[in-house]
């Protein structure tokens, strides 16, 4: 019989287009006649359970083992074959399988099981090895909807998620990871009838060149996910790359690459390999900026494939790497880049401070605290948002006011925010100001007062949707606002009663705007001015604004940054005095939780407001009316307040909220600067809670121990809305147990049981409540009531803690349970149908028990 040999190279695989930069370690099988990946034929061989029975598989020499009794037409993997008949929920170690098989790759084939199920493979590589995974076929393992998996998907522990109803890649989806121990988990959360992946894996060196880890001289920042700092690349070769790489990246994520070096050296960075979800440049990018944080001013944005080499001089540099969700094919895997460091060798004349060289950054006006700012940021990358201070605007508003021209022309890489006031500059008939935003930027202005006192429409301001330049005559372009004289809006000093008017608010949909005043007359006497007041806005780092607001924005849990941070918005805010809320909505998606820890940095005394913190949520106290003090309100997506600051709160801080449901933190102003915070967000994986569905006849649910280090029990409260569906499509009478150790009042939380009401909303009538001071109890429901939803709602200090058990009884109609077991504080039910069956069931009873008695005499 002719050995077959199983040849494994480590080699760069080159094929066209897209795939021509993807690599991953080949794995095949010499010659055709094998059955499978480890047996050579299904008899012919001894079997290990009965030597005198040649009816077993042969198995390849070099690494296949018998699986026994329960396969014998089978081989596996040596160290595996245990797992022949279910490969399900094991553990691949890299030093058991080489000593047992002399091999370090091997197949999983999963069972072909029903869903909604779950299976788990333990990967632990040897040191100096990573963990890499070739995945070519799923059945029934979930589909995509366009924003991410539903229904199923397979995992490799904290990397992107991979499904598909029907997929064969004929080049395989990589996955590559580095920690000490990987699971690859297979969550099913539909009903399937047959769902099952093919893969191989390997555990490939780190100094592989072609699927090794290639990153070099730079060091991780600790607590992130995939933050480097690169400080020691002079004469030392200095190399960054994309999470997981050369596999595929995870989703969602936001990764800064920190290059330090001195103010007489040039940085070049040639990115050699690129290769990002295609036609998805607004989540997949790479972005590099001439300084420490992404308010530097931006050198280059690239996506999809493209490549190219970026020269700055020093003495710092940031690459931000950021990913969306996971897209189908999944045929991406990310960047490599290379740094290299060099003198500058024009040198600036002895009579001169600065340096002169082949490429002039500008920076903008800084003070003390910007300055500070962008520090923190760089020590900590996770940071999202820029913080201001009301001083930091009226500098920018006088450093901007220089000019004499009244027409304006503001870079978004230098100035945030700002205004222009057209009466401090010399009178022309026509003031252009263009506003230029960043690559992902959009513009928002107000016009903060103005006056047009010509006749008949003589003084005209327009706003355009674009940057027109000044002698532009293109009719076709028209305004978005036009104002025609007369008209006025004068800003009134010291009137409090001012409320903010959202309607005033303009917005881009671009990432250029323009404002024109256009005049009849230039003598000094003309009274006709314009004061336009504007920011820049980001929805990469600062959530998503909503249409014709100045500070409501969005986060969303699949799209947005997976943590950052947020602050008070006042210098978004272009009236200075009156009342004005503003929202940040956070919300997660049906697999996650989100998590609000808020701070302050700014103490307030002699407040006539305060802040009171008990069981169910924190309150705010006055005399006066809330709306006349600043204040600070967490409060769900159905409106009831969890929380509500004011006044000094600083010794109830930190303040942490977790919910799965949707939040949003409204932040009141009354007076001039409003209530100081900020807060930090983050989206949490978890299916601790949210929406279940299962026709399992029983089962088991543990409420997970959601335990949070380093923040006091007391500064914390969970908000939580989780639903179970109990389906069956056959008949039964379905027993609901639930136990507790816990003694919370019922408005802490509950677990109540509901008819599924088939129109609408199909939470039905409540047919029982469970509080954890009743400890333990039964529900039985009636006969035929096959489909249950089980709902929990809490909101306290102290994370629910309960076992929910349930079970079907399916025998016949005379020996099942007539009613619900007898439980103190129980909810009666008043089902008419199930008033009309059980009656029934007595006079059915009443007819044929004498004749049953008869027949059996």
């Amino acid at each position: 019989m002719t050995i077959w040999l199983i040849f494994v190279g480590l080699v760069m695989m080159t094929v066209p287009q897209v795939y021509s930069q993807m690599t991953w370690t080949p794995i095949f099988v010499g010659g055709d006649s094998q059955v499978d990946f480890w047996t050579q034929s299904e008899t012919g061989c001894a079997c290990s359970f009965n030597s005198s029975s040649k009816e077993c598989a042969c198995c390849v020499l070099s690494g296949g083992c018998s699986c026994g009794i329960a396969m014998p037409k089978r081989c596996g993997q040596c160290g595996l074959e245990k797992y022949c008949t279910n490969m399900c929920n094991i553990t691949l170690d890299s030093k058991e399988l080489l000593a047992r098989s002399n091999r370090g790759f091997g197949q999983i084939k999963s069972p072909s099981t029903e869903g909604p199920t779950e299976c788990t493979y333990r990967f632990i590589p040897d040191t100096g090895q990573r963990v890499e995974l070739q995945i070519y076929r799923l059945v029934s393992i979930g589909r995509h909807n366009g924003k991410a998996c539903e229904g199923g998907w397979l995992q490799l522990e904290g990397g992107a998620r991979v499904c598909g109803s029907n997929a064969r890649f004929d080049r395989p989806v990589v996955l590559f990871s580095d920690k000490p121990e990987a699971t690859l988990r297979m969550q099913i959360s539909e009903n399937t009838t047959r769902s099952q992946f093919l893969a191989y894996f390997s555990f490939a060196s780190k100094a592989s060149t072609s699927v090794g880890w290639p990153v070099k001289g730079g060091k991780a920042v600790e607590n992130t996910d995939c933050d480097w700092v690169y400080e020691d690349c002079i004469n030392n070769d200095c190399i960054l790359a994309s999470p997981a790489y050369p596999g595929l990246y995870p989703p969602n994520v936001r990764c800064r690459y920190l290059i330090k070096t001195n103010a007489s050296v040039s940085i070049t960075i040639v990115f050699s390999s690129v290769l990002l979800s295609y036609n998805q440049c607004t989540n997949d990018y790479i972005a590099v900026y001439a300084g420490p944080s992404t308010t530097s001013t931006l050198l280059k944005t690239l996506c999809s494939n493209e490549k190219t080499t970026v020269i700055n001089p020093g003495p710092e540099l940031l690459v931000e790497f950021k990913s969306g969700p996971e897209v189908p094919p999944f045929n991406y895997n990310g960047f490599i880049a290379k740094i290299t460091i060099s003198p500058i060798t024009t040198e600036a004349p002895s009579t001169s401070t600065s340096t002169t060289t082949t490429l002039t950054i500008p920076t903008s006006p800084l003070t003390v605290e910007n300055t500070v700012e962008i520090a923190r940021g760089a020590k900590d990358p996770m940071s999202n948002s820029i913080r201001s201070s009301s001083q930091d605007f009226d500098d920018l508003r006088k450093d901007q006011s220089i000019s004499t021209n009244c027409d304006g022309d503001i870079d978004g890489d230098k100035y945030r925010q700002g205004h222009h006031d057209t009466r401090q500059k010399i009178k022309s008939s026509n003031c252009h100001f263009i506003l230029r935003g960043r690559l992902f930027d959009t513009v928002h202005v107000l016009l903060a007062s103005y006056n047009l006192s010509a006749p008949s429409c003589k003084s005209i301001i327009e706003i355009y949707d674009g940057a027109v330049e000044n002698g532009n005559s293109n009719s076709n372009i028209k305004p978005v606002k036009k104002i025609c004289s007369p008209a006025q809006k004068i800003e009134r000093e010291n009137d409090r009663t001012e409320r903010y008017i959202e309607p005033e608010h303009y917005s881009s949909a671009g990432r250029d705007m323009t404002v024109v005043l256009r005049r009849t007359t230039t003598k000094p006497t003309d009274e006709d001015f314009m004061d336009v007041s504007y920011y820049f806005h980001d929805a990469r780092e600062e959530g998503t604004l909503k249409p014709s607001s100045a500070c409501d924005v969005d986060y969303y849990g699949l799209s947005s940054p997976k943590e950052g941070w947020v602050a008070h918005p006042i210098s978004r805010l272009f009236t200075l005095e009156g009342t004005v809320k503003c929202k940040h909505h956070f919300k997660p998606a049906s697999n996650q939780s989100v998590i609000l820890t808020i701070e302050s940095d700014v103490k307030r005394s002699n407040a006539p407001c305060e802040t009171l913190c008990g069981d169910s949520g924190c309150r705010c106290v006055s005399e006066e009316p809330l709306d006349n003090n600043d204040h600070l309100q967490v409060v769900t997506e159905l409106g009831h307040i969890i929380t509500c600051l004011c006044g000094d709160y600083q010794n109830w801080l930190p303040l942490r909220i977790r919910s799965w449901t949707p939040l949003y933190i409204e932040w009141s102003r009354s007076s001039r600067s409003g209530l100081g915070f900020k807060a930090a967000y983050k989206f949490a994986e978890d299916t601790y809670c949210g929406d279940h569905s299962t026709t399992k006849p029983e089962g088991i649910f543990r409420a997970g121990d959601l335990t949070t280090n380093g923040i006091p029990s007391l500064n914390q409260y969970y908000q939580q809305k989780c639903t179970w569906i109990l389906d069956s499509v056959t008949d039964r009478q379905l027993t609901i147990e639930v136990e507790s150790y816990q003694d919370r009042p019922c408005t802490a939380w509950n677990l109540t049981i509901h008819e599924l009401k088939k129109t609408g909303d199909s939470i039905g009538q409540r047919l029982y409540t469970f509080c954890s001071r009743d400890r333990h109890k039964n529900f039985t429901l009636p006969w035929k009531m096959n489909t249950a939803i089980v709902r929990l709602q809490a909101l306290g200090r102290t994370a629910p803690q309960y076992v929910m058990k349930w079970r079907s009884d399916t025998v016949l109609a005379n020996t099942r349970k007539s009613g619900p077991s007898p439980a103190p504080n129980s909810v009666a039910i008043s089902n008419s149908s199930f008033t009309k069956h059980f009656c029934l069931a007595g006079i059915l009873k009443l007819v044929l028990l004498p004749l049953v008695l008869y027949y059996n005499l």
